[in-house]
Formats: structure tokens, sequence, C-alpha cells
């Protein structure tokens, strides 16, 4: 598992369904192989608006707002690496189920990018067939499948990218990410 600096921890409540944050997409990720969503938050309003985006092509977001005291407690705005309050895209994660190391939650900044020039503003976005993500500054492409470079690697000391760890019992059962 590849971690730096740059990547804090998740809550691990922050997309725990006990929370009553049933998204169906979570779960469509985590029961299909090769299925894979987008996860960020914003605050709107006062309340939590949390983001999950499948890789199905049809660039559909499913918002889920969190209305009790008790899911609003935890700041999401530290959803991964990105830290954006006022852009959700450059927070959160992308988790879904592999073909060989079953579930699995990549951050969704380029770790090389964050390492190079600071700062948290270089999220990844699908391209290609789905299964890969793109950095938009470096141009490098990331597997989602095993987190490696397929395409753009500027060296041997490329970095994959930033893993966590992700715990899921089944559907209707509640999905932890976290280091």
């Amino acid at each position: 598992m590849q971690k730096t600096a740059s990547a804090p921890n998740i809550p691990a409540s922050s997309i725990s369904s006990h929370n009553t944050i049933r998204a169906q997409v979570w779960e469509t990720a985590l029961n299909g192989t090769g299925v894979y969503t987008m996860v960020s938050a914003k605050k709107v309003k006062g309340a939590w608006n949390i983001y999950s985006t499948l890789n199905d092509g049809k660039n559909q977001t499913e918002t889920i707002i969190l209305s009790t005291a008790k899911e609003n407690y935890a700041n999401y705005t530290y959803l991964g690496a990105g830290n954006d309050p006022k852009d959700a895209r450059k927070n959160g994660f992308i988790m879904g189920l592999t073909n060989f190391s079953g579930p699995v939650a990549w951050d969704r900044q380029c770790p090389n990018c964050l390492e190079q020039y600071g700062g948290t503003n270089y999220p990844l976005e699908w391209t290609g067939n789905r299964q890969s993500v793109i950095c938009d500054k470096c141009k490098r492409i990331y597997s989602l499948e095993n987190g490696t470079i397929t395409s753009g690697g500027k060296s041997k000391s490329d970095k994959p990218l930033m893993q966590y760890r992700v715990t899921y019992g089944g559907q209707g059962t509640d999905i932890y990410v976290g280091n």
C-alpha cells in the first residue's frame, strides 16, 4: 500500500452506512468487478452533500444530502488528499471492486503531482474505457485495477495511486474507507 505524507486519514464514519448514507452506486461499485465510483463531498447550506459518480459512461452523479446533526458532525473537507471546500471535484477517492484484489479505494489526487508541485489541485478524471484515470497536469494514466501508471510515466521513482483500506461485508452492510 503506497502512502505519502500528503494523504490524510479519512474518517471511517465518512462513508459508513450506519450514518444512514445508503448509496446505491457504492453498492454497485463494490459488487461488480471493474465498476468504480468517484466519491467526494461539499458542504451546501450547512449540510454535507456526498457525491458519487459511476464509471458507466452516463456521467450521472448521485447526491446524498446528509440531513441529521449526527451525519453532519464529521468534517468531510478532508476526504482524501484534496481539500478544496468549494470544488468537490478536487477531493475524495475512487472506490470499486478489482478483478484480483477485491474492494479498493484510491485517492483522487495524482500522487506524482502532489509530490512534484505541492498543493492539492491535481484531480484524476475517467479516461479511455473508464478502467483508468488521467491527471490533467502531468498526463499520467493510472490503472484502477492495481493503481500503477500505464502511460505517461517519466521515471522509476514515479508513484502509483495512493491506496486506502476498504472494509465491506456485502450488500446492505457498512462500508469503511481509511488508512
